[in-house]
């Protein structure tokens, strides 16, 4: 398990491990507070070892702003998160099917580590779900990543809520 260890520092530092951006949508979300269930797990394809590496709840504050800005959040913003932290990214395969859109995302870290990813999202008025595969490539080191988010709308935000 010390490489899935070793790979998780490597995507925490990445900042890897908070939903990207675009696990949030647009117009078919409504506004206001959110209630988001994140979990991250790990599996060495060597070993086939799985861990849970992180369950989190948090609550956000999505503005009328933020959701208008683009369909589903485009992929073009986690590759901006993920170049603010010294990756290069590229986007291929966007395809938006009903309320559903997916895309894969490559980047290479600035310590090296190639991350490869498989993004889908599904949303409704008030809920969403998100999977995000990743694969990751440190040195000889390889691991998958699955990360699975659900939102749910709560009503009106509220001043403990974080907004985007």
């Amino acid at each position: 398990m010390d490489v899935i260890k070793r790979i998780a520092d490597v995507l925490a530092a990445a900042g890897l491990f908070h939903p990207p951006a675009a696990a949030l949508a647009q117009a078919i979300m409504q506004p206001g507070g959110s209630n988001m269930e994140m979990q991250i797990s790990a599996r060495n394809p060597s070993t086939g070892e799985s861990k849970t590496l992180n369950e989190s709840v948090s609550r956000m504050c999505l503005t009328r702003e933020f959701l208008a800005r683009d369909p589903y959040l485009p992929p073009g913003l986690d590759r901006e998160k993920m170049e603010r932290r010294i990756a290069k990214c590229s986007v291929s395969d966007q395809v938006p099917i009903g309320n559903s859109v997916s895309w894969r995302m490559a980047c290479r870290t600035a310590d090296g580590s190639a991350v490869e990813m498989s993004i889908r999202n599904t949303a409704s008025a008030s809920k969403l779900a998100s999977e995000i595969q990743q694969t990751v490539r440190k040195d000889t080191e390889t691991i998958h990543v699955r990360m699975m988010m659900d939102a749910s709308h709560l009503g009106a935000c509220t001043n403990e809520m974080p907004e985007l």
